[in-house]
């Protein structure tokens, strides 16, 4: 599937695959192999949703062709803020409608998976605004998800929740988290995602955040961190879709940036001045290269076409990369010239923006902007020898609200797969979580990593043989159904309206049983030790080279020192959006968290350094 910049009827014949993105009444309105689809988002009326995707057909049958594959329907969802009754509903309105299987719901951040009062104490936002919404239902099994879906984090969530499952794990029935960092199949779809937000003076910290949490941690504990965006550079194989909850950094140069500010005209400095969005997030598109990128945070719809440039190795070649994915079949990179005129729809839009470079920063304007990230680590870390796509369709969706866009319906082709399509563990994020298992950093002092943050060295070979020996005896890659409730659900019943800060992170069995799987010691306690290891140590299993040894020796002299991430600007205040408490005075939350784990390590067994190095 592809988003289509063309109306040339001629060359939609040669595009075997196509999405036509089209602004058409508020609506986005795609075409993929003549199946329609569209994004509709009246949450306080599901019936109206649903006429907007009355030319919704031929999504009912699977339909499986000569090269054994078949489609898959996934819904794509902006901030959730918990309106899971309301996104539910509307998407199940669609399926008795129009007889369209919803095979898969992604929600790109603000989940809220907030299981009862205490835990809406932890979670970042003035008071007056928490609320407990509805995914308390679906924890306690008074609900339960009618398909299955698959989420990120954001800046509003439980975080006292969403750390126990800091590497995935179920939220609830049929509800998957993707965690702080991962990678996981669907229908042999690869789904990978970052969660958080970036702010740079906690880039390069360690997760220090425990509980209770003060107003400054509490905020602090969803800002990302170079250690997930490292361990996602490492992989190899290329990616479906990727999830982030804010933009990459300069994708609005890559759309219809006109629209986009009619709309969100206080983002105009930012957009010019290239400091819009996640400097890391562009770093991953630049190297990872995803056939599709979805993300939320501005609450708008925004549509982006991402040309890459190939790699040095694929232009030798002249052939793009192929594998088992949705996105296997290869793009046609065709680029009008000219500017788009003012009535031309978002995607006519890409047909004037740049490359990205394989360097992390945009091969035909050197500055970047932000476009490419001119991210720490973003340098030649030999993306010529990675997989990717030459393309990247990128979107982002609003908030569940009435007459707001917060969904899209898309049609993918994936593997033929026996029986239903399922989740499964992804082998290759698994040996990369061996790998770099001992890098685990709970510390507010930085702790080094393997080249700087941007060695892309992938997982070590021994940690690829222990996850396929184990994933083999255990005779499928499945995820386990293994959801235990940890917390007491909440019970309106019983006129509760406040809760109390919880006072320390529980171990949930599904984190302890992964790490049991993977020979690996729990990490997460922030008493612990082993979360606090100085950097570069040896893990605690035989015949595991340190990555940071292993960069060290790689053709016998250290590997190039790439560039560190450039600071983005805080986004203005947003005069459309009510103010959650979410944007950060940089500088005084920097000092306040110094003082504050300073006071914390004191009394432990040694002081730790508060200068962010």
């Amino acid at each position: 599937m592809q988003y289509s910049i063309h109306r040339n009827l001629n060359l939609l014949k040669r595009i075997t695959s196509l999405c036509n993105l089209r602004l058409n009444s508020g609506r986005i309105i795609g075409n993929l192999l003549g199946a329609r689809v569209d994004t509709y988002g009246s949450a306080r009326e599901p019936q109206r949703a649903a006429r907007h995707s009355k030319n919704v057909y031929g999504g009912a049958r699977r339909q499986i062709g000569r090269n054994h594959r078949m489609k898959l329907t996934i819904a794509i969802e902006g901030c959730c803020h918990g309106e899971l009754d309301k996104i539910y509903a509307t998407l199940q309105l669609l399926e008795k409608r129009e007889g369209k299987k919803i095979d898969l719901l992604i929600c790109c951040g603000d989940f809220q998976a907030v299981r009862n009062l205490d835990d809406l104490e932890t979670m970042a936002c003035p008071p007056k605004y928490r609320s407990m919404q509805t995914f308390y239902k679906y924890y306690s099994g008074e609900r339960v998800a009618p398909f299955p879906t698959v989420f990120i984090g954001g800046n509003h969530e439980a975080a006292n929740h969403l750390w126990e499952l800091y590497y995935g794990g179920w939220a609830a029935p049929n509800i998957y988290f993707l965690g702080f960092a991962g990678a996981v199949k669907f229908g042999g779809l690869r789904i990978a995602g970052l969660s958080g937000i970036y702010k740079q003076h906690d880039y390069m910290r360690g997760h220090h955040e425990k509980l209770p949490y003060t107003d400054n941690t509490m905020r602090s504990v969803y800002h990302i961190r170079d250690f997930e965006v490292y361990r996602l550079l490492q992989l190899q194989q290329p990616i479906d879709i990727f999830l982030s909850h804010d933009w990459p950094a300069g994708i609005a140069r890559y759309g219809n940036t006109e629209q986009l500010l009619s709309r969100k005209a206080f983002l105009r400095s930012e957009i010019e001045t290239g400091t819009l969005g996640s400097p890391p997030a562009a770093q991953l598109l630049a190297e990872l290269r995803p056939a599709y990128w979805f993300s939320a945070h501005l609450h708008t719809k925004f549509a982006a076409l991402v040309e890459h440039s190939p790699p040095p190795q694929q232009q030798q070649q002249q052939q793009q990369p192929r594998h088992s994915g949705a996105a296997a079949r290869e793009f046609a990179a065709v680029r009008p010239t000219g500017q788009p005129s003012e009535s031309a729809d978002a995607d006519d839009a890409v047909a004037a923006a740049p490359r990205l470079g394989t360097s992390g920063t945009t091969a035909e304007h050197g500055d970047g902007g932000g476009g490419g990230g001119g991210g720490r680590g973003g340098g030649t870390a030999s993306s010529s020898s990675r997989g990717g796509f030459s393309a990247t369709r990128f979107l982002a969706l609003d908030k569940c609200l009435p007459g707001r866009e917060f969904l899209q319906v898309i049609e993918v082709e994936a593997p033929q797969l026996l029986g239903e399509p399922e989740l499964q563990y992804d082998e290759e994020w698994l040996a990369i979580l061996r790998s770099t298992h001992h890098l685990t950093n709970l510390d507010f002092k930085h702790h080094a990593l393997p080249g700087m943050g941007g060695l892309r060295s992938g997982p070590q070979p021994e940690d690829v043989v222990f996850v396929r020996q184990t994933l083999a005896a255990r005779g499928t890659s499945r995820v386990p159904d293994n959801f235990v409730v940890t917390a007491e659900s909440y019970n309106p019943a019983l006129g509760q309206r406040h809760g109390r800060m919880p006072q320390r992170h529980q171990r949930n069995p599904q984190t302890v049983a992964l790490m049991d799987m993977l020979g690996l010691p729990y990490n997460l306690d922030h008493n612990d030790a082993r979360g606090k290891g100085p950097p570069g140590t040896a893990p605690s299993r035989p015949g595991c080279v340190p990555l940071s040894l292993a960069a060290q020796t790689q053709r016998g002299r250290p590997q190039p020192q790439p560039q560190a991430v450039a600071a983005a600007a805080p986004l203005p205040c947003n005069p459309e959006e009510i103010d959650l408490g979410d944007l950060d005075a940089d500088e005084a939350d920097e000092q306040q968290q110094e003082r504050e784990q300073g006071q914390q390590e004191l009394g432990g067994d040694r002081l730790i350094g508060t200068d962010g190095s």
